[in-house]
């Protein structure tokens, strides 16, 4: 015989892999829009772009100076994140979005 605590904890249990499995759908299908401060030009990236196409005029990651001063030491390459990895707190108004 099943207990009450037990159908409560399946039930959470099934709640909690429902939601993994939205996050996950939700991982794939965002995608970063950057605007080039400098020439105007629109880029679409599933992770931070480092140059603008049309002008090649090279960006610095978001969040540059906390990750660069924080206690742990990262390549250049890994200061881009993915777009999974972003919030709208993150982004800057204007310049990028994510959809």
């Amino acid at each position: 015989m099943i207990s009450h605590l037990d159908k409560l904890n399946i039930a959470c249990v099934k709640e909690l892999q429902m939601k993994s499995t939205v996050r996950t759908k939700l991982k794939q299908e965002r995608t970063i829009v950057k605007k080039c401060h400098c020439c105007g030009g629109l880029t679409e990236a599933q992770k931070e772009v480092q140059q603008c196409a049309t002008c090649g005029k090279s960006f610095l990651p978001l969040n540059y100076f906390t990750k660069i001063h924080g206690q742990e030491s990262y390549k250049f390459n890994d200061l881009f994140a993915e777009s999974h990895e972003l919030e709208e707190e993150d982004l800057i108004v204007g310049l990028y979005v994510l959809w």
